[in-house]
């Protein structure tokens, strides 16, 4: 993995589904619909999207973009903060009570310069191949994108429609 391309940092990329996209900036362009995520969006709010990771074929592996252009957690303004944390109690609800996984890491970092959570899905191959931790992430990341099969990459499109059905059984705003 090019580490100057890992979290958006690049200005192109391709999916998993080997669609090449161009951008100034990945979060803009998920929120404005100029990049399709993989499977399609499964919750859009005021100001938040949530979709499978773009370029990381792992199931349940799902991203929280804000919609507008800020860097830090601490740039979001109330009702965003709210949103974003509504939107990540129910995709981790969904996870585990989907079955998909019974634990999740979340990850915010400013380097890709667009707030975005990761909500990374633990899987005991990860586990195993790797061993437990944050350190792993970029490993198993990199793994995954190397050695995704056709199945896999159906599994992730799979749990990504079942997450959506879960979202719209649910008024999360409430």
């Amino acid at each position: 993995m090019n580490d100057k391309n890992f979290a958006g940092n690049s200005k192109s990329a391709v999916d998993f589904l080997g669609n090449e996209w161009k951008f100034d900036c990945m979060g803009c362009a998920i929120s404005k619909g100029e990049i399709k995520i993989p499977g399609g969006i499964i919750y859009e709010g005021k100001y938040t999207i949530l979709g499978a990771d773009p370029e990381i074929p792992i199931p349940g592996f799902l991203i929280v973009n804000i919609k507008r252009h800020v860097n830090s957690f601490s740039e979001l303004n109330k009702e965003e903060r709210n949103e974003v944390g509504d939107v990540i109690v129910y995709a981790e609800k969904a996870l585990k009570e989907l079955k998909i996984v019974r634990e999740v890491t979340l990850v915010q970092e400013e380097r890709s310069k667009h707030f975005h959570i990761w909500i990374f899905p633990n899987y005991i191959w990860m586990t195993e191949k790797f061993g437990k931790g944050i350190k792993y992430l970029r490993d198993v990341s990199e793994y995954a994108q190397k050695n995704a099969s056709e199945s896999d990459v159906k599994e992730v499109l799979n749990v990504v429609e079942s997450i959506r059905k879960y979202f719209e059984k649910r008024n999360i705003n409430e």
